[in-house]
C-alpha cells in the first residue's frame, strides 16, 4: 500500500474513511519505517530485530523455499503467550513453511486461517513459484491450520479473512487477553501476480469513472473494500465491549509497487522510490494506531518509529517488563505513544543487502538519511490524486464510518472535523516536491539527504556534509560486522504441490 493511497495523507483519491478515523482519533505515525520488501518486514515486526539478524533481509521467500524465520528467536505472539495472551493469524504468513514448526502455529500462534506464501488469487487462492526452465508451477495454499480450505474458492479474499477475524472476536472470552493479526492480501497483486482482483469490476469501473488508469481503479476498489474491513473490526469490538482497552494498529508493510514485477498501481506520491527500493517510498509507510487508553490523541507524531519497535512497546503496553525480550533492536514506544514523550530512538537501521551491495541508514533522530548503492526503480513512480478529477475531501463520510461511530462510545471527545482538517494538512507532504524537480540520482558511491528538509529526496548533499556522510558509514560498518547472511535458496523441487493434491504442504515432515 502506497504513502498517498489513504485519505489522511491528503489525496481524495481513494476513500478510506474507516482507516482515516482511527488516524484521526488516534495518532498518525509521520515517520514510521518498515523494510523494503515483505518478508523482511514481517520478521522484523514479529522478532523486535533488524532484518539483518534474521537472515530473511534479502529477497522475499519463495513458494518451495526451505527457509525460515531463525528458531532461537523469540516471536511477538509467543512473547504475548508468556503474558497470558490467545493469539490469532489471519492472513499471510510468508516467513516460511518447509516443516510444520516453521508455520505460525509452530510459531506462536494459537490459530491461523490463512496462507503461507507471498499472495494467492483473490478468488482462487492459487499462488506459484517459477522453475528454472522458466515454467510456472501452481498450487492452492489457503489453510485453516493444516487443513486446505478448497471450499472457499470463489470467495472473495479480503471478505473472507474479515469474516474469519470477527468470528474470532466474537468467540473470544473475556477471561484472557486477546493478540490478533489480521494481514490482509489487498492491496497486493492477485491471480498470477499481476492480477488486480475485485467482486464487480463493472460496478468498480462506475464508482471510480474518475480515475483514469483501469488498473488504479482496481487497486482503488481493492483498498476501499480493505477500508471496510477495517471498520468492521472496530465495530465487533465496540459491541463485544472489547474496544476501550484495545490497542489498534494499522500500516503497510512496504511502499506500494506501482510499477515492475507484482506491479499494483498504487501511490507513493510525492516520495521517491517504491518497494523493493530503500528510497522513501519503499519504507516510509502509512501508519496510524488507536487506543481509548492514550493520554493525548488525535495528533500527528513525528517521533522516528519501526517495525522493529512493536514487540517491545506491546509487551510494555500488555504489562510485561521489556527486560525479559534481552537484547533486540526494538525500542519501547509505549511511553512516546502513550504519554506523548519524546522517542529514545534515534537512529535506524534500513538495511544492508550484501548481495545487492546495497545499504541504508537514518540517523540524528531522523534528521539524515544516506543511502548508497544501485536500485532498478530511483525516481518518481505514482498518481498524486489531487486536482478536480477527484472528489472533494468528505468528512461526513469519516463521521458516518462504522470505525468513527464505534470510536465515539469509548472517548471522552471524537476528532472534530477542525482537527481532522489540522491533521491532514500536517500530514501531507505535497510541499516537498514540484513537479519539475530533476527526477534522477545516483548513489554508486552514496547519496545524503537532509528529511527533516527534504523527505522527497530530491537533493544530495554528500558534497556539502561528507563528515555527517562519513559518521553513517562508520554506523553502517558496526551493523555489517553483525550482519547474519542471507539464507535465500532455490525452490526445492520435492515442494511441487502437485505430490500434494496440488497444493503447497509442509513438504520436510510429516504432511
Amino acid at each position: 500500500m502506497g504513502w498517498n493511497d489513504v485519505g489522511f495523507h491528503g489525496s481524495n483519491q481513494i476513500p478510506t474513511p474507516n482507516i482515516d478515523a482511527l488516524a484521526y482519533n488516534g495518532i498518525i505515525l509521520d515517520r514510521f519505517y518498515t523494510q523494503y520488501t515483505c518478508t523482511p518486514s514481517r520478521a522484523s515486526f514479529l522478532t523486535g530485530n533488524y532484518a539483518i539478524r534474521t537472515g530473511m533481509h534479502g529477497y522475499p521467500l519463495k513458494a518451495g523455499e526451505n527457509r525460515s524465520l531463525p528458531f532461537d528467536m523469540p516471536t511477538m505472539p509467543e512473547q504475548l503467550k508468556n503474558l497470558g495472551y490467545k493469539t490469532h493469524l489471519v492472513g499471510k504468513w510468508h516467513l516460511g513453511a518447509a516443516y510444520r514448526r516453521s508455520t505460525p502455529t509452530g510459531r506462536g500462534f494459537d490459530t491461523h486461517f490463512g496462507y503461507w506464501n507471498g499472495f494467492v488469487g483473490y478468488f482462487d487462492y492459487m499462488t506459484f513459484r517459477n522453475t528454472p526452465d522458466h515454467r510456472k508451477i501452481f498450487g492452492f495454499d489457503l489453510r485453516d491450520q493444516f487443513k486446505s480450505v478448497w471450499a472457499a474458492q470463489g470467495r472473495y479474499a479480503t471478505d473472507l479473512l474479515t469474516e474469519k477475524s470477527l468470528e474470532i472476536i466474537d468467540r473470544h472470552s473475556g477471561d484472557q487477553p486477546l493478540f490478533l493479526m489480521l494481514s490482509h492480501l489487498a492491496p497486493h497483486t492477485g491471480k498470477n501476480g499481476d492480477g488486480l482482483e475485485v467482486p464487480d469490476v463493472t460496478t468498480t469501473n462506475l464508482k471510480y469513472s474518475y480515475i483514469q488508469d483501469p488498473r488504479r481503479r482496481l487497486y482503488a476498489d481493492i483498498v476501499n473494500l480493505m477500508d471496510n474491513s477495517v471498520g468492521q473490526i472496530v465495530k465487533k469490538l465496540s459491541e463485544k465491549n472489547m474496544l476501550e482497552n484495545s490497542i489498534i494498529l494499522f500500516f503497510s508493510d512496504n511502499g506500494a509497487q506501482t510499477v515492475g514485477m507484482y506491479e499494483n498501481s498504487g501511490s507513493n506520491w510525492p516520495m521517491r522510490g517504491l518497494k523493493f527500493t530503500e528510497f522513501e517510498g519503499g519504507v516510509r509507510c502509512a501508519a496510524a494506531i488507536f487506543s481509548p487508553l492514550f493520554r493525548k490523541r488525535s495528533y500527528v507524531n513525528r517521533e522516528l518509529l519501526h517495525l522493529s519497535d512493536w514487540l517491545p512497546t506491546f509487551y510494555a503496553a500488555a504489562g510485561g517488563d521489556v527486560q525479559d525480550l534481552g537484547d533486540i533492536d526494538g525500542v519501547n514506544q509505549w511511553a512516546t505513544l502513550s504519554q506523548n514523550l519524546p522517542t529514545n530512538r534515534s537512529e535506524i537501521l534500513l538495511n544492508i543487502n550484501e548481495v545487492d551491495n546495497t545499504s541504508v541508514i537514518i540517523t540524528d533522530h531522523g534528521r539524515y538519511k544516506f543511502i548508497k548503492g544501485i536500485y532498478k526503480y530511483e525516481t518518481y513512480y505514482g498518481d498524486s490524486g489531487r486536482g478536480t478529477a477527484a472528489p472533494p475531501h468528505n468528512i461526513t463520510a469519516i463521521f458516518q464510518s462504522d470505525a468513527h461511530i464505534a470510536i465515539k462510545s469509548v472517548v471522552s471527545a471524537s476528532a472534530t472535523a477542525e482537527q481532522i482538517t489540522q491533521m491532514r494538512s500536517e500530514s501531507d507532504l505535497s510541499w516537498c516536491r514540484i513537479e519539475t524537480n530533476t527526477p534522477e540520482i545516483n548513489c554508486t558511491n552514496g547519496c545524503l539527504f537532509e528529511l527533516t528538509r527534504d523527505p522527497c529526496e530530491t537533493t544530495n548533499i554528500i558534497a556539502e556534509k561528507p563528515e555527517i556522510a562519513q559518521r553513517l558509514i562508520e554506523r553502517l560498518d558496526h551493523f555489517n560486522s553483525e550482519l547474519v547472511p542471507q539464507t535465500n535458496r532455490d525452490s526445492d523441487p520435492n515442494s511441487d504441490p502437485s505430490r500434494y493434491n496440488n497444493t503447497w504442504c509442509t513438504w520436510l515432515d510429516d504432511e
